[in-house]
């Protein structure tokens, strides 16, 4: 009997082990996109505090006044926008990991990948939009230095760069992301059938297979 109960265990806890295992790539998977979008924010961010610093002349602020305000507008929120990503990617590759890892049971790792998930939709809406704020400030400082002739001439350039841009990246999102996101998470007892051999109907798993689901057979 004590064989049984040993074997029993044992398969318990390595199908547990794969599930964390699947869960694990989940987690890596998202630290590998929080850590793409932090490069790029990055140099954004940097171009974006270099463009602040472009020197406006009182003839321009009095003669372009609103063009001035939509610049310092457009400028600032992209470097806002960007280093707010690049905040929030830092601390999720910090302390999602280190938040599944050192948690009690599996249910540390579900709220991880829950919080990583969930936070990764709302950093990708500031990473579009510092981008947009971007794109914007490049072509407002066109019209600040260049002539009518010459900021025309680059405005639509850059304005068929940033559409062709666009285009691709909506091409290649369709493309490639799910819109049936699967979970790895389990929400069932594949092995219910120990439990009721046990004599134990707790063992429903109904809310996740934990390290303590083994442990109590």
């Amino acid at each position: 009997v004590s064989m049984l109960q040993a074997n029993k265990a044992r398969l318990v806890t390595s199908f547990h082990l794969r599930t964390l295992e699947i869960r694990k790539k989940e987690i890596d998977y998202f630290c590998s996109v929080y850590d793409q979008m932090c490069s790029i924010s990055t140099y954004l961010a940097g171009f974006a505090a270099t463009t602040l610093t472009i020197d406006i002349t009182e003839e321009q602020k009095k003669e372009k006044p609103l063009l001035v305000f939509l610049f310092l507008l457009c400028t600032a929120t992209a470097f806002g926008a960007h280093l707010l990503v690049v905040v929030i990617a830092t601390m999720c590759s910090m302390w999602g990991p280190g938040k599944a890892l050192r948690g009690d049971d599996s249910t540390s790792v579900d709220y991880a990948i829950f919080v990583l998930e969930e936070t990764q939709a709302k950093t990708l809406r500031y990473f579009i939009a510092g981008c947009l704020c971007y794109f914007v400030s490049s072509i407002l400082v066109v019209w600040l230095i260049f002539d009518y002739r010459g900021a025309l001439v680059i405005t639509i350039g850059m304005g068929l760069c940033i559409m062709w841009l666009f285009t691709k990246s909506f091409v290649i999102f369709q493309q490639l992301v799910s819109k049936q996101v699967i979970s790895g998470r389990v929400k069932g007892n594949r092995v219910r059938n120990v439990g009721e051999l046990m004599g134990d109907v707790d063992l429903s798993a109904e809310e996740g297979v934990s390290a303590s689901f083994a442990t109590r057979i």
